[in-house]
C-alpha cells in the first residue's frame, strides 16, 4: 500500500478475479466457479495459502486464499463459520483444491458462500500454491512497472508541455485524455478553478465533483491529491472522478506525476488567476454557441463562477484590443483590473476571454435603466486596465449589446455582440459601439468582399477615385465632409476649415467629375453610402 500526502490509503495495482483465473498455473487446476460467478471483475489485493481453521484473523481483507479444505471443519456449521469470519474480514475469494481433504465441495459450503457474497473456486486438478502466488505476484509487480513507465511518459510530456509555454489547462487536458475520466483543479476552499470534461458533459462533472465534495453517497470513486496554490496557502486538489472509464493503476501514478507540474504552472505568472479567467471564458463561448441547458442550471454555473446578481437584467458587452491573441497573458491582468473596478460599485459582473475568440468578454447584472452608465463606466474601466497592459496607444474596441433577462438571452446577445465586434474595431473610435442600433458603417464591413458593393462604389465614385488617385485628393475630403454635413454648404465649408466661396468651386467640379447633381436627395445618398463603403475596401 502507498499513501497520499493526505494520509489516506492509496491502493497498489490489483488484478480481478477474473484475471487471476486466467493466470496459467491457475489454468492448469481446470478452476470452476461455484459460487460468486457475477463477482469476476472484483479485485484481488493479494494471494495467501492456509489451512488454519481461525486463517481469517491473520488477513487484512481483499485477499484471494488457497486452501485443500484442512482448516475448514468437519460439521455444517463449521463450515458455515469459516465462510461467514472471513466474509467479515473483506477476502475477496476463496479457492479450494479438491482431494483427499475435501472430495467435494459440501453444500453448506457452497450456501454460505453464495449468502455472504463471497467469490468460491474448486480447482479439480492439483495445483503447486508456490506457482500460483508466484505467478499473481509477478503479474503485480510488472503492473505497477508498466503504471510507473507510462507515468514517467506523461510526466515527460507535461515537461515538454511546460517547456513550449503551455498552460496548466494543457497539462490538465492531456491528464483527462490520458485517464479517460474527467480531471478538475479545486482551490483550497474547494471551489473548481479549472475542469476538463471527457466523455461526461461538464453539468455531469460538476455535479459529481459536488456530490464529492460535500461527501454524498453518490459521489463517483476518485484519485485525489494536493496541489500547492501559492506560498503561504493552502494546497488545492488535483482530482481524477471516475466516470467514463475504470481507473486503473497506472491512473494513480499519473496523477501523482502530474501534481508536481501542475503546481509549477500554477505558480508561474498567476496561473491560478488566469486558470479561472479561462474557465469563465469557456462558459461565456457555450452561452454565445447556443447551449441546450436549462435556465436554472446555466444560473447556477455563473454562481459558482463567481458571478453575483445586483439587479434583474444581464448586459453582455465584448471588447477587442488590435493585435491581441486569445493565450495574451496581458488579458488577465485587464480582466482583473475591470472587476475590481465593478466590484468596487458593488455591480455583479462575470468576464473572461474564450479560446477561440480572443476578445475579453463580460456580462454585467443591472437593471435595464442603467445601461447607458453601466456601459460608461464599463468601457472606461477596460479602457485604463488595457491601456496599462497594451499601452496608451492600444486600439481598444467596446461594443456593448442589449440588456437581457437571463442566462439563455444573454447567450443569443452574446454571440450578436460577437458579430458586431469586428466591424467595430474598424469604424471610427467611440467610448463604446451600441450593438442594439443599427449601423450602416458595420453592415457595409459586412459586405466589404462582395462584388456588388465593389461595383455599387465605382459605379458611385470611380471617375473621382481615378482623377485623385496618387494627389491630394481634397475633392473626395471635400465629398466625404459634405455628406457628413447632410449638404449643409456652412457647416461643410467650416469643417474643412475653407471659405465658402473654395467650396462651391470644389461642388462644382465634383458635379461636373461624376455628372451627378448633389442637391438631388438621392444622389447625395448614394455618393455618402459609397463613400463610407469605399474605407473598407
Amino acid at each position: 500500500m502507498t499513501s497520499t500526502a493526505e494520509g489516506t490509503p492509496t491502493p497498489s495495482p490489483e488484478l480481478t478475479i477474473g484475471q487471476f483465473l486466467a493466470l496459467p498455473p491457475v489454468r492448469r487446476g481446470a478452476p470452476e466457479v461455484v459460487a460468486g460467478a457475477e463477482d469476476l471483475d472484483r479485485t484481488i489485493r493479494w494471494v495467501h495459502a492456509g489451512e488454519v481453521a481461525n486463517i481469517a484473523a491473520m488477513l487484512h481483507g481483499g485477499e484471494l486464499l488457497l486452501t485443500t479444505g484442512m482448516g475448514i471443519g468437519g460439521s455444517e456449521k463449521a463450515r458455515r463459520r469459516y465462510i461467514e469470519s472471513l466474509a467479515e474480514r473483506g477476502v475477496a475469494a476463496i479457492a479450494v483444491e479438491l482431494g483427499t481433504a475435501l472430495p467435494t465441495l459440501p453444500p453448506a459450503l457452497v450456501s454460505a458462500a453464495e449468502d455472504n457474497d463471497v467469490c468460491l473456486i474448486a480447482f479439480h486438478q492439483e495445483v503447486r500454491f508456490v506457482d500460483v502466488t508466484e505467478a499473481f505476484h509477478q503479474r503485480l509487480l510488472d503492473t505497477r512497472a508498466s503504471g510507473e513507465r507510462r507515468g514517467d511518459d506523461l510526466r515527460g510530456r507535461f515537461a515538454e508541455l511546460l517547456l513550449a509555454g503551455k498552460e496548466a489547462r494543457d497539462l490538465l487536458a492531456e491528464l483527462a485524455a490520458f485517464v479517460r475520466n474527467p480531471v478538475v483543479l479545486a482551490a483550497p476552499d474547494g471551489s473548481v478553478v479549472y475542469h476538463v470534461a471527457f466523455e461526461s458533459d461538464d453539468a455531469a462533472v460538476l455535479g459529481a465533483w459536488g456530490s464529492l465534495r460535500h461527501g454524498g453517497a453518490s459521489a463517483p470513486a476518485s484519485i485525489d491529491r494536493p496541489v500547492p496554490f501559492g506560498e503561504g496557502s493552502d494546497p488545492g486538489r488535483l482530482v481524477v472522478l471516475e466516470m467514463d472509464a475504470t481507473i486503473a493503476p497506472a491512473d494513480r501514478v499519473a496523477v501523482d506525476r502530474a501534481a508536481d507540474l501542475v503546481a509549477i504552472s500554477l505558480m508561474r505568472d498567476r496561473e491560478g488567476e488566469r486558470l479561472a479567467g479561462h474557465r469563465r471564458g469557456d462558459f461565456l463561448a457555450e452561452l454565445a454557441a447556443g447551449t441546450e441547458s436549462p435556465e436554472s442550471e446555466l444560473a447556477r454555473r455563473a454562481a459558482e463562477l463567481g458571478f453575483e446578481t445586483s439587479g434583474p437584467d444581464l448586459l453582455p458587452i465584448a471588447v477587442r484590443v488590435a493585435g491581441a491573441k486569445p493565450e495574451d497573458r496581458r488579458w488577465e491582468p485587464v480582466r482583473v483590473g475591470l472587476a475590481r473596478e465593478l466590484a468596487g460599485r458593488r455591480i455583479g459582473r462575470l468576464s473572461g476571454v474564450p479560446p477561440e475568440a480572443g476578445d475579453l468578454q463580460l456580462v454585467v447584472g443591472l437593471s435595464a435603466a442603467e445601461r447607458g452608465r453601466i456601459a460608461d463606466l464599463a468601457a472606461t474601466a477596460v479602457r485604463v486596465a488595457a491601456g496599462r497592459e497594451f499601452g496608451e496607444t492600444a486600439k481598444v474596441t467596446v461594443c456593448v449589446g442589449s440588456a437581457v433577462a437571463g442566462w439563455e438571452a444573454v447567450g443569443k446577445e452574446l454571440a450578436a455582440v460577437q458579430a458586431a465586434l469586428p466591424a467595430a474595431a474598424e469604424i471610427e473610435p467611440r467610448p463604446w459601439h451600441d450593438a442594439e442600433v443599427p449601423d450602416v458603417d458595420r453592415l457595409l464591413w459586412s459586405l466589404r468582399d462582395s462584388r456588388e458593393l465593389g461595383d455599387f462604389v465605382d459605379r458611385q465614385l470611380g471617375p473621382l477615385l481615378t482623377r485623385e488617385r496618387g494627389g491630394r485628393a481634397e475633392l473626395l475630403r471635400t465629398l466625404e465632409a459634405f455628406c457628413e454635413c447632410g449638404g449643409h454648404k456652412t457647416e461643410a465649408a467650416r469643417a474643412l476649415q475653407i471659405e465658402r466661396r473654395t467650396l462651391y468651386h470644389r461642388l462644382a467640379r465634383i458635379e461636373e467629375i461624376l455628372g451627378v447633381d448633389l442637391g438631388h436627395g438621392r444622389s447625395l445618398l448614394g455618393l455618402h453610402l459609397a463613400i463610407r463603403a469605399q474605407r473598407f475596401r
